[in-house]
C-alpha cells in the first residue's frame, strides 16, 4: 500500500481549530510511517463504520464497543488504546442542563433523550445498562429520543433545548467518578459550561485504535504502535484537543474480554439488540 487513510469521528467536526489538530496529526503520522497520509473527518460512528468496512480508512479511531461488535470490523486488530488523566478507562454520563427540574433517572420518564448512536459505549450502550441497574426500563422511559452521530451534537440538542438530556463520556480525577469531572463531551463545546451529571456508569475501557487487515500485512503491529505512540509523544495538544487523551498504549486484551463479556449480558437483558 502506498498511503494510509485514518479515520475519526471528531466532538467538533469542522471547528477551525480541530481541523488544524488534525493536520498535525496527518503530518505526525506521515513521518512515523514513512508514507502519505490522510484524515478521514466521518460525521458519525455508522459512516466510519462504513469507511472502514468498504476500505476508504485503514487505521480508525473508535469506541470499543463499535470494535468489538460491529461486522465491518470482523477483520480488525486492536493496536492501542488511549490514556486520559494516567488511566485505560472512562465512564459514561447522562447530563441535564443546570436549570432543568431534573435531579435524579427516576425524574427522566416522559422526557427528551439525545444520544449519539446505537454503538457508542459512552453515548448509548452503558448509559442504558446503568438505568436498568437502577431498575428504570430505558426502554419505555423517554418521549423521545434522537440518535445525533456525536457527542458535539448531543451537547448542542440539550443546550439548545432540543433534548432533556444527554449522554455523553466524562473523565474523572483518578478515574473515580465520585471524584471532580475533568473532561467530558459537552465541556468541549461552546456554551455547555451549565451543565449537570445525573448518572454515571462503571469504567468503560478507553477509545481503541484499530487496524484494518490490509494495514496490518503492510505494516504490522510494532510499526502501528510505534507511530501511535510518537503521535502521542509529538504532538501532545493535538491528541488531547482530538481524542481528548494524553497517550496511547497497547491494547490490554483482559481488559476487551471482560467487555465483550458485558456486552453479551446486556444483550441477553434486552438492554440493547
Amino acid at each position: 500500500m502506498d498511503h494510509v487513510v485514518i479515520g475519526l469521528v471528531p466532538t467538533v467536526v469542522d471547528d477551525d481549530e480541530t481541523v488544524e489538530h488534525l493536520e498535525v496529526v496527518r503530518g505526525t503520522m506521515a513521518r512515523a510511517l514513512g508514507m502519505p497520509c490522510a484524515i478521514h473527518r466521518a460525521v458519525s460512528p455508522g459512516a466510519l463504520l462504513f469507511a472502514f468496512g468498504s476500505g476508504a480508512v485503514h487505521l480508525a479511531w473508535s469506541s470499543p464497543t463499535l470494535a468489538l461488535t460491529a461486522p465491518e470490523m470482523r477483520d480488525a486488530t486492536p493496536i492501542c488504546c488511549s490514556i486520559r488523566e494516567g488511566v485505560a478507562h472512562y465512564h459514561g454520563v447522562l447530563f441535564v442542563r443546570n436549570a432543568a427540574h431534573i435531579a435524579s433517572p427516576l425524574q427522566l420518564r416522559g422526557r427528551r433523550a439525545a444520544w449519539v448512536a446505537g454503538t457508542s459505549a459512552a453515548g448509548f450502550i452503558f448509559p442504558r445498562v446503568a438505568l436498568a441497574g437502577h431498575g428504570i426500563d430505558p426502554e419505555s422511559l423517554f418521549s423521545e429520543e434522537r440518535y445525533l452521530g456525536s457527542y458535539g451534537a448531543v451537547a448542542r440538542a440539550v443546550r439548545d433545548d432540543f433534548a432533556d438530556v444527554g449522554a455523553s463520556f466524562a473523565v474523572f480525577e483518578g478515574g473515580d467518578a465520585t471524584r471532580p469531572m475533568l473532561r467530558s463531551g459537552f465541556t468541549q463545546v461552546e456554551g455547555c459550561e451549565d451543565m449537570r451529571v445525573i448518572l454515571s456508569t462503571p469504567p468503560i475501557p478507553a477509545d481503541l485504535w484499530v487496524a484494518s487487515r490490509t494495514l496490518m500485512e503492510a505494516l504490522g503491529r510494532p510499526a502501528l504502535e510505534g507511530a501511535l505512540q510518537a503521535l502521542a509523544s509529538e504532538a501532545p495538544e493535538a491528541i488531547r484537543r482530538v481524542f481528548g487523551a494524553e497517550a496511547f498504549e497497547p491494547t490490554d486484551e483482559r481488559g476487551l474480554a471482560d467487555l465483550r463479556r458485558q456486552l453479551d449480558d446486556a444483550r441477553q437483558l434486552g438492554v440493547i439488540s
